[in-house]
C-alpha cells in the first residue's frame, strides 16, 4: 500500500527542495531541537534490531497469522521486563494485536508507536532471494515486510526497548501498538481495537505510523527529503453492474449491458475533471513558483488567479501525481462480461471502481451524484467500502520535534508535509481525535521504494540505525 504514494511524494515535492520546509512554514529551526543528553552508541541496539527483523520476516503473515507475530514480539518485550497484552479478535484466533506501554509521569498527550504485522503476497519466482528467509547480504536484509512494515515496526520496538534500558523518565505515556490486518483495511486490527477497546487510547494525543518516508537521490541527484504524511484521501470502492438482453453481435441494439457499462465508466471519469486548489495546495504551488524559473514562477505564484488557472490545470493534467493531489480520482480496476462467444451480446457486465476523494469531500454526497449518473445508463452501484479523507494538524509539538530531529541528524535534508493518495491505519485514529503522522525515518533509494509490495523488498542495516536514532531523539525532545 505504501509504494504508490511514497513515489508520488518525491515527485510532488522535488521543486520545493530549497524553499518548503518546517523551518520556514511552521517557524521551527534546527537549533530548537536539542541533541539527546545521553551520548549513546547505537551500534549494539541496531545489531539486535537487525537480528530480530530477520527472524520476524521468517514468520509468514500474509494477510493473517498475526497471533504468531504478536507472540514473537511479546517474547522480545518479556526479556526486557516489559509487560504486554494480546488482543485476539473473537472471530479469528489467528488475528491478534499487541499493546505495551512505557508509563509517563503524567496522564494525557501520550504517543503511540503504531505498526502492522501483516504483509502482502509475493511472486517468489521474481525474487533474487527467498522472500521469507530473512537473508542478510553484507548490510542489507531481504524479505517481504523488510520495509512495509516489519522494518519500521522493529525500529519502533527497539526505540521502545532502548528508552526502557536507559531508564529515561517520560513525561507522557508511550505505547507500542502492533496491529493486524492493515493490508485488508483493518477489520481485525485498528477498527476492532478502536471499536471494542477504545479506553486503551484515552490518554494519547499522537500516533507515529507509516505513510511517508525519507528519500535520497530520487528524482534529483543529491536530494534528501523526509516526506511526513499528515493527511490521506478518502475511499469509495464500488461494484458496478449493467444488465440487458442477449443478442447477435451483428445487429446490436442501442442499449445493452456491456455498452451501457462502458459509457457509464467514461462518464464517471469525465465528471471528475475539476481540480481543486485548497489553501494547502495553493501554498504548495506558490512554493513551486519560488523554485521555478520565469515564466513558470509567475504563473505558479498566482495559482488562484482566474487568468492563470487554465495554464496551471494543463500542467496538472499531464502529471498523475499532481492530479491525485488536486482532484478526486476514479480508477477502473476491473471489467468483466459473461462472454459466451465473440458474436454474442451478453446479458451482464460488471466493473470495479477505486475512487479516492480529497479531504473535505463528503463521500455520501459524492456517491449520490454518481448514483444519479449511473441511472442514466441503467447501471447499478453497490458500495464495498466508503470513508472520508482525514487530516492532522502540522502545527503541533510532535510534528515539529519529528521534523527538527530528521533535519538535525541529516544535514542538507528537506522536510515536507505530505498528503497521501493512499490510506493507512492512521485514518481510523484521526477519527478519534488523535493526531497522526507517517514516516519511515530513513533515506531510501528509488530501488528500495520499488521493493515495497514488489520484488526483492529489502532494507539496509544503516536504515534501521537511522530510524532508531530519529525516533529515540524525537521522543526525548517531545518529553523535554
Amino acid at each position: 500500500m505504501l509504494k504508490k504514494f511514497l513515489l508520488a511524494a518525491v515527485l510532488l515535492f522535488v521543486l520545493l527542495l530549497l524553499h518548503i520546509g518546517i523551518s520556514t512554514e511552521k517557524g521551527l529551526t534546527i537549533s530548537e531541537v536539542a541533541k539527546p543528553k545521553e551520548q549513546f552508541d547505537f551500534s549494539k541496539i541496531t545489531e539486535e534490531a537487525a537480528n530480530s527483523l530477520k527472524e520476524y520476516i521468517k514468520i509468514r503473515s500474509i494477510r493473517g497469522n498475526e497471533t504468531q507475530t504478536a507472540i514473537y514480539l511479546q517474547k522480545i518485550l518479556e526479556k526486557e521486563g516489559i509487560s504486554s497484552t494480546l488482543y485476539v479478535h473473537p472471530e479469528n484466533s489467528q488475528r491478534a494485536n499487541l499493546v505495551a506501554v512505557l508509563p509517563g509521569a503524567k496522564k494525557g498527550d501520550g504517543i503511540i508507536f503504531c505498526n502492522h504485522m501483516d504483509v502482502v503476497e509475493v511472486e517468489e519466482k521474481e525474487w533474487s532471494h527467498p522472500p521469507f528467509a530473512g537473508i542478510q547480504i553484507q548490510d542489507r536484509i531481504y524479505g517481504r515486510g523488510a520495509i512495509d512494515m516489519k522494518g519500521l515496526g522493529i525500529m519502533q520496538l527497539y526505540t521502545f526497548i532502548l528508552l526502557k534500558r536507559l531508564g529515561i523518565q517520560l513525561k507522557h505515556d508511550l505505547m507500542f501498538l502492533a496491529l493486524a490486518d492493515e493490508e485488508s483495511r483493518s477489520k481485525y486490527g485498528a477498527k476492532y481495537m478502536l471499536e471494542k477497546h477504545p479506553a486503551i487510547f484515552k490518554n494519547y494525543k499522537y500516533l507515529l505510523n507509516e505513510g511517508g518516508t525519507g528519500t535520497i537521490d530520487v528524482a534529483i541527484k543529491g536530494s534528501k527529503i523526509f516526506n511526513i504524511q499528515y493527511a490521506e484521501k478518502g475511499i469509495l470502492w464500488l461494484d458496478v453492474q449493467a444488465k440487458g438482453k442477449t443478442g447477435h453481435g451483428s445487429t446490436p441494439p442501442l442499449h445493452y449491458a456491456a455498452a451501457d457499462l462502458v459509457q457509464f465508466l467514461q462518464a464517471a471519469k469525465r465528471a471528475n475533471q475539476k481540480y481543486t486548489i485548497t489553501d494547502t495546495t495553493a501554498a504548495f504551488f506558490y512554493q513551486m513558483g519560488l523554485a521555478s524559473p520565469f515564466p513558470n514562477s509567475f504563473v505558479l505564484k498566482r495559482n488562484r488567479h482566474p487568468l492563470f488557472q487554465p495554464i496551471l490545470e494543463s500542467v496538472i493534467a499531464k502529471n498523475r501525481h499532481l492530479r491525485a493531489m488536486t482532484s478526486n480520482t476514479v480508477s477502473i480496476t476491473g471489467i468483466h462480461s459473461e462472454a459466451v462467444g465473440i458474436n454474442v451480446i451478453t446479458r451482464n457486465a460488471t466493473a470495479t471502481l477505486d475512487i479516492r476523494i480529497l479531504p473535505g469531500v463528503n463521500p455520501q454526497k459524492y456517491l449520490e451524484e454518481l448514483t444519479r449518473l449511473a441511472q442514466k445508463y441503467n447501471v447499478s452501484i453497490k458500495v464495498r467500502h466508503m470513508e472520508p479523507g482525514t487530516v492532522s494538524d502540522t502545527n503541533t509539538s510532535l510534528f515539529k520535534s519529528l521534523a527538527g530531529v530528521a533535519l538535525q541528524q541529516n544535514p542538507g535534508a528537506i522536510v515536507t508535509p505530505f498528503l497521501s493518495p493512499g490510506t493507512t491505519d492512521s485514518s481510523f485514529f484521526r477519527k478519534h481525535d488523535i493526531q497522526c503522522y507517517g514516516l519511515i525515518p530513513a533515506l531510501l533509494t528509488d530501488k528500495e521504494i520499488d521493493g515495497i509490495h514488489g520484488k526483492n523488498e529489502s532494507i539496509r542495516i544503516p536504515h534501521i540505525k537511522s530510524g532508531i536514532k530519529i525516533l529515540f531523539a524525537t521522543i526525548q525532545h517531545y518529553n523535554q
